[in-house]
């Protein structure tokens, strides 16, 4: 099956078409933003090589991790450390497309983004209900929760560094935290394409309906955040709709017509972009 899904960028008013391909995605180019994906996805294998495996007076660790990937094959859930290394990764791989950025700032800010989850701990955003509507994904007293506990973090984080470490963490983590500039506005971006990129490289395709819908949905915010990825991201999209076409040995248009305008309900308006 060659059948690729269409691109599908957002509107003005969020909500999705499928029928116009978007003045971001035309002026990045589809070609570019492919090479750029295939570039991002291969270097997800990162993930799977071990460090210590198979050396000397590591014998008995290298048998617990070979049997623990019979039970959870690779790509195995990803650390919130190993997330961070792909957001950065994929930072020096796309921010020389937007020369207005500072590229240095916006490596600085993916590696740090996430490391308020050494106290937070990382927050489910799918919910119980798999919806996202309860959550800081798309209920904003959700997420005036979650900003407000990640400020604390950030204070408790800072009050470990010396001084001269500190003043230069504490600007960069607070305009990340408020996506108060465009590198702020570029590295979540980054970050949720990362995510989407997982989600493609780990269910292949295996998705039940809910988590589909939930993850269009989510994921639209890379393209909030920051239009100018919106090739990337939708050329991301089209991949994870083929892989779930193929799966369920349906053609895309089946996929698309499932999905109907069911996303669209758990999107963004009137949220912050923050």
């Amino acid at each position: 099956m060659n059948e690729r899904a269409a691109a599908v960028p957002i509107s003005s008013g969020f909500s999705m078409s499928n029928d116009a391909v978007s003045q971001e995605a035309d002026s990045l180019g589809k070609d570019i933003a492919r090479r750029d994906i295939d570039m991002m996805m291969w270097s997800m294998r990162l993930c799977s090589i071990r460090r210590y495996f198979h050396q000397r007076f590591w014998e008995k660790e290298t048998s617990e991790a070979e049997f623990a990937e019979k039970i959870e094959p690779l790509p195995r859930l990803e650390s919130v450390a190993e997330h961070s290394w792909h957001v950065a990764d994929t930072v020096l791989l796309l921010v020389g497309h937007f020369p207005e950025l500072d590229a240095s700032r916006c490596t600085l800010m993916a590696i740090l983004h996430d490391k308020m989850e050494i106290l937070i701990g990382d927050y489910n955003p799918v919910g119980r209900d798999g919806t996202g509507r309860s959550t800081h994904a798309f209920n904003t007293q959700s997420m005036l929760s979650k900003s407000a506990k990640e400020q604390a973090a950030i204070v408790n984080y800072l009050s470990r560094l010396r001084p001269d470490v500190r003043e230069g963490q504490a600007k960069t983590l607070y305009d990340l935290l408020e996506g108060s500039c465009a590198e702020a506005r570029f590295v979540k971006a980054v970050d949720k394409l990362q995510a989407l990129a997982f989600v493609v490289a780990k269910k292949r395709g295996e998705l039940m309906d809910k988590h589909l819908e939930f993850t269009l949905a989510y994921s639209e915010k890379v393209v909030i955040y920051f239009p100018g990825l919106t090739a990337h991201y939708s050329e991301l999209r089209s991949r994870l709709l083929l892989q779930v076409a193929r799966r369920r040995a349906c053609g895309v248009a089946e996929i698309e017509k499932l999905l109907g305008n069911t996303q669209l309900t758990l999107g963004f308006r009137g949220l912050s972009t923050k």
